[in-house]
């Protein structure tokens, strides 16, 4: 079952960009396809899965950033977008770290994809897109970047904005969640090496 259908509202209209989406977006119902079967994903499947994200986050990503440069887009444009690529790629790998803490790690990674698709694909990427075309146009790059920054807020603008809220507040947990793992590896290790010492 495809929880994402892709349609209209996730094109771009930059083939390389659109292309990758439909990557993410087939990742994400493939983990939803999963969870509906009720299947344990084991720890092979899992590496395989997280190998395939990194993968597509490194392209897609660096894809990204060279199109927004090249087109001279409005430098605070890129650097938020390009923290949220550093963000993704952190959070990843604190999930793939701390997976064994996890009740349901398929679970777990499925909702953070699903409110990453939400929030960067029909939120910061059709931004970035219509940046491009108004640039590409003649449009001053700051104008363009001003022009979306004042967009009258509507109901898809404040769901994205919820769901980047929700997006964030999970990175923070895993965040956490990564920080007190390695806490605890570290005093499991001092606590080891001082009992040989006594021994």
């Amino acid at each position: 079952m495809e929880a994402f259908v892709w349609d209209q509202r996730f094109v771009t209209g930059i083939d390389i960009v659109d292309e990758q989406h439909r990557r993410l977006v087939d990742i994400t119902n493939r983990l939803g396809d999963v969870m509906l079967a009720g299947d344990a994903m084991s720890e092979g499947r899992l590496q395989v899965l997280f190998l395939e994200l990194s993968g597509y986050a490194r392209e897609h990503f660096r894809d990204e950033e060279v199109l927004m440069r090249e087109t001279a887009l409005d430098m605070r444009h890129i650097e938020t977008h390009t923290m949220h690529h550093r963000q993704f790629v952190e959070q990843l790998a604190a999930m793939w770290r701390t997976r064994g803490a996890m009740k349901n790690p398929t679970e777990t990674l499925h909702g953070f994809l699903s409110a990453w698709l939400a929030y960067h694909i029909l939120g910061e990427d059709q931004s970035m897109a219509r940046q491009i075309a108004q640039v590409s146009s003649g449009e001053l790059p700051a104008t363009a970047y001003d022009v979306e920054s004042h967009v009258e807020d509507s109901a898809t603008a404040a769901l994205l904005k919820a769901l980047g809220t929700l997006y964030h507040v999970l990175s923070e947990q895993n965040h956490d969640l990564a920080e007190a793992n390695a806490r605890l590896q570290r005093e499991i290790s001092a606590h080891h090496d001082d009992g040989r010492s006594a021994g």
